[in-house]
């Protein structure tokens, strides 16, 4: 029995086969005794009835279902007791089954910008640098020799933040309820825990760069992010934060704007070291998770956006799969005309999912992916009208993320999440953030930088490219852009595009 209730006249007992009997109040979701008993860790929606992430069956007591449990499921299935456990609440004693939903998230290190013998180093060396890529769903912190960027370890995490709502929309609302405490302190007490590892084998960095966009910067330094919640989405800063982990000096990347944080900046870095490398003076920086970044470069000149890409890319909605995996699955379907370009599923016998590639896909995955791709198709030629550009002015395009690094780029252009003119100019880049995180430690080491402390001044030892970005890079609104919702309407089409 879940302990610490008293009111036993408001007592629901809920027993969940194969797992044991608890006890919740009445009012109280059994979503509650999911977390309570660590069933569920987290739901993409926090709670909202959206995800689909805690579907029970009852076998008995089923409360009535809600019109989100309509919407979810078929009625034969709301007959058999399945109900979001997020919105069921019991009001007797109850018994459900649950199958915990099997994580699919890959934790991307590798990037391309980095040679490979920097990639792995085996003996103790001299002095070290640190790394951390702080993800809306993934963190990331590398241990590096210092001027020759070797990896010396790698300490991969799933963002504990994830309890609180899979996107920034849902933590901000938690925050603003007062929970951006518990928010703060959860990452940072992963934070810590990698740097002690380091620090007892022996290990101190001379400094760490952390990057991440900009609203997981604000809560995890306790900003106040009720302004960057609503319009017309303004940061307490985007400059650059010294911070400390575990006593080690911690500098926080600057970002652009609300939309384009410290994460994609390090990216933008790392792009034009590469670009410089190979000639290029056009280029663009599409990183897409949770949340959906571009940069687009053009001879010197920075322009900088988001979309609003959901869950569609890291994991679908109801299936976890794989956004790279999904825009496949996506143009199988459409080649064999199980899907048309619509998007619907032409068997009405298969609306409650085709299996495909061993996984169910449903419409409303289906659905999910189309306004994704369409936000990120709509968003690029956003960019490109902005500068006067074409598609065919764009020498490479640089996907970022574990999203880009195992997407099939012929079924990405198949179903117009990328303009199809753009297929040869494509390439996969990994953990840009990390990359560019590196190269910003290089350069404040080379400085000697480690001494900086909280609270000084942020124009003290900084790295100037960094800095030229922050303060020449414009970034947009897109959903201020009147372009951008017709465009948004026409790409939501299955189909190839040249635009």
């Amino acid at each position: 029995m879940t302990e610490g209730r008293t009111d036993l006249c408001n007592t629901i007992h809920i027993t969940i086969q194969n797992i044991g009997t608890f006890s919740l109040q009445k009012g109280e979701s059994v979503l509650s005794v999911l977390k309570e008993q660590k069933l569920l860790g987290f739901s993409h929606c926090g709670g909202k009835g959206t995800c689909g992430r805690c579907a029970v069956q009852f076998i008995k007591g089923a409360p009535l279902p809600m019109p989100a449990d309509r919407r979810r499921f078929s009625p034969q299935q709301l007959r058999e007791g399945w109900r979001l456990a997020c919105l069921a609440k019991p009001v007797m004693d109850a018994e459900v089954v649950f199958q915990p939903p099997k994580e699919k998230i890959t934790i991307l290190t590798d990037d391309a910008f980095r040679s490979q013998a920097a990639k792995t180093a085996s003996e103790a060396c001299g002095d070290t640098l640190a790394v951390i890529d702080l993800g809306t769903t993934t963190i990331v912190m590398q241990l590096l020799e210092a001027g020759t960027g070797r990896v010396i370890d790698t300490c991969r995490m799933l963002n504990p933040q994830r309890q609180y709502g899979a996107d920034v929309i849902s933590r901000m609302e938690k925050a603003l309820a007062g929970e951006g405490k518990a928010l703060a302190d959860c990452v940072s007490g992963l934070l810590e825990q990698g740097m002690e590892k380091w620090l007892a084998e022996g290990f101190r960095p001379k400094l760490a760069v952390l990057a991440g966009n900009t609203v997981m910067i604000h809560l995890l330094l306790g900003l106040d992010v009720s302004k960057l919640a609503k319009a017309p989405f303004e940061p307490v800063t985007t400059a650059r934060q010294i911070w400390k982990i575990s006593g080690i000096t911690t500098v926080i990347m600057p970002g652009i704007s609300a939309f384009v944080g410290g994460d994609i900046m390090a990216g933008i870095l790392a792009c034009q070291e590469s670009m410089q490398r190979e000639g290029i003076a056009t280029a663009l920086l599409v990183d897409l998770g949770t949340n959906g970044e571009m940069a687009l470069m053009h001879r010197g000149e920075i322009l900088c956006t988001a979309t609003a890409a959901g869950p569609a890319f890291e994991g679908g909605v109801t299936t976890n799969v794989p956004g790279a995996d999904l825009i496949h699955i996506a143009s199988d379907l459409l080649h064999s005309g199980l899907i048309d370009e619509t998007g619907l599923i032409q068997n009405e016998k298969m609306r409650d999912g085709i299996a495909s590639r061993g996984v169910m896909i449903r419409q409303e995955d289906i659905r999910n992916l189309q306004m994704a791709k369409a936000a990120v198709l709509a968003g690029i030629r956003v960019l490109l009208q902005e500068m006067d550009l074409t598609p065919n002015a764009l020498q490479r395009v640089y996907l970022a993320g574990g999203f880009g690094y195992y997407l099939d780029v012929d079924a990405a252009c198949a179903i117009g999440v990328l303009p199809m003119m753009l297929h040869d100019h494509v390439k996969s880049v990994g953990n840009a953030a990390l990359a560019g995180s590196a190269l910003y430690a290089e350069n404040l080491y080379a400085q000697g930088c480690d001494v900086l402390q909280p609270g000084q001044h942020e124009k003290e030892c900084m790295d100037e490219q960094a800095e030229r970005i922050r303060l020449h890079a414009k970034s947009i609104n897109l959903a201020e852009m009147k372009a951008f919702h017709a465009y948004y309407v026409d790409a939501m089409y299955l189909q190839p595009y040249d635009c």
